[in-house]
């Protein structure tokens, strides 16, 4: 009866241990590791229309850069010239908010190169921008066209926008003050 007894539990300590070894051995997804978008990299901001749609576009060329850049200037007086992007080394990021307050703002935030399966269940290397939107305390009722350019490292695989939402700072005290008054 004692060996039966034995048998029973190194039985189920050895299941124990398997599912345990199984547990461990499984990957656990990797966090990202968002690289944020330095100043310098950013190559232009403005919200006076030049692009009246939203827009979330890589550019590798420089022909495309300067169809876009056109278009993007096309509402200043004097724009800035074209910048120098070497695309053998650099790709371009172009973000658009489309119709917002003037207050409102558009920025890529940080990228990030990770593995993702594709439709067949492969894995591949695909690019992750991190798209900030801020909306701002609406203090200004005039129309405002968000946009940015910015450099990055060139990737040449496939790129998504992930988006995220944020309400500018300082908005929810402005909004008691006033309540409070």
């Amino acid at each position: 009866m004692r060996s039966a007894v034995q048998s029973l539990l190194l039985l189920g300590f050895g299941l124990v241990l398997a599912a345990c070894g199984r547990s461990a051995s499984a990957p656990a997804p990797a966090a990202p590791r968002w690289s944020p978008v330095p100043e310098s990299a950013r190559e232009y901001y403005d919200n006076s229309g030049g692009i009246r749609d939203s827009l979330r576009q890589v550019v590798r060329d420089a022909e495309t850069m300067q169809k876009v850049w056109k278009e993007a200037t096309s509402k200043q007086t004097s724009p800035a010239p074209l910048p120098n992007v070497d695309f053998s080394r650099e790709m371009v990021l172009v973000v658009a908010a489309g119709r917002m307050s003037a207050e409102d703002e558009i920025h890529v935030d940080s990228v990030d190169v990770r593995k993702e399966r594709d439709e067949r269940g492969k894995n591949r290397d695909v690019m992750v921008a991190l798209v900030r939107s801020v909306e701002g305390c609406r203090r200004v009722k005039a129309v405002g066209y968000p946009v940015e350019i910015v450099r990055v490292r060139r990737f040449d695989g496939p790129v998504r926008f992930a988006e995220q939402r944020a309400q500018a700072e300082g908005c929810g005290s402005t909004a008691l003050r006033a309540a409070g008054e």
